[in-house]
């Protein structure tokens, strides 16, 4: 059993490789480096993968991209409520409680995607990122909030696959994003400041669905001078309040 569910793990870390190089594609050799897997076992998956529909061919320079029952468990899932629907109430009621720009983003392949945020009261919006921005996750508090949450193992990939992306902020290393992981598994929530914008500091904390779910990262970003430690801690306790009130467990 344990040798089964193995398999299905490195399977599903496969095809969100494959996803997050979709639809230019990825090579058989890119897939090797970024699992960490040894050849024969990243063939024999995909193999599997293909056979299934979850993941396909280009005709030209054999890539690997997402199969066709991929685009069909797309259409089975777009009958749900998208998530900025659910949580943009809870979105709004944080950013005025706050006072605060808030923002909601969802992990996309290696990268968070900002798919909401709203408008706080206080003279001073830090506008760090707008709707559809994209950027290695862990750069911005939500998406380090989601990594804190996360099995060790898959943060871990995500860090490594991102490793010679991050160094475009601000010089960030790997090693510095895996000690802030680890600070935010400690202190109940995600703090980093100056890499994705300067001069402005975000708080996160992971969005859970009634499910226990991750399902995304919701991040409070401010001036610095506005954000120092004592009012982190407020806001992350303002957060997970107004989340445990709308049923989204937080980190």
């Amino acid at each position: 059993m344990a040798h089964g569910t193995q398999t299905l793990e490195r399977g599903v870390e496969l095809l969100k490789l494959v996803a997050a190089h979709h639809p230019s594609g990825v090579r058989l050799t890119d897939l090797v480096q970024l699992s960490g897997l040894e050849p024969p076992t990243v063939h024999r998956l995909l193999a599997s993968l293909v056979r299934e529909g979850l993941v396909g061919q280009q005709e030209t320079g054999k890539r690997y991209v997402l199969g066709r029952y991929c685009g069909q468990l797309a259409k089975a899932a777009a009958h749900e409520a998208p998530i900025q629907e659910t949580y943009g109430p809870l979105l709004e009621q944080i950013a005025q409680d706050t006072g605060d720009a808030t923002f909601l983003v969802v992990q996309s392949g290696f990268d968070t995607l900002c798919i909401a945020r709203a408008i706080g009261t206080y003279m001073i919006q830090a506008l760090a990122v707008s709707v559809g921005h994209r950027q290695p996750i862990g750069v911005g508090a939500g998406g380090l909030a989601m990594l804190a949450q996360m099995p060790a193992r898959d943060a871990e990939a995500l860090i490594r696959a991102n490793r010679d992306r991050l160094a475009y902020y601000r010089n960030l290393t790997d090693s510095a994003l895996r000690d802030m992981v680890r600070q935010a598994r400690s202190a109940g929530h995600a703090v980093i400041g100056n890499y994705a914008v300067s001069g402005v500091v975000g708080v996160g904390v992971a969005l859970r669905d009634p499910l226990g779910n991750i399902v995304g990262g919701i991040s409070v970003a401010s001036i610095k001078q506005r954000m120092g430690r004592e009012r982190q801690e407020q806001v992350a306790r303002r957060m997970r309040a107004l989340m445990a009130r709308h049923g989204a467990g937080g980190l």
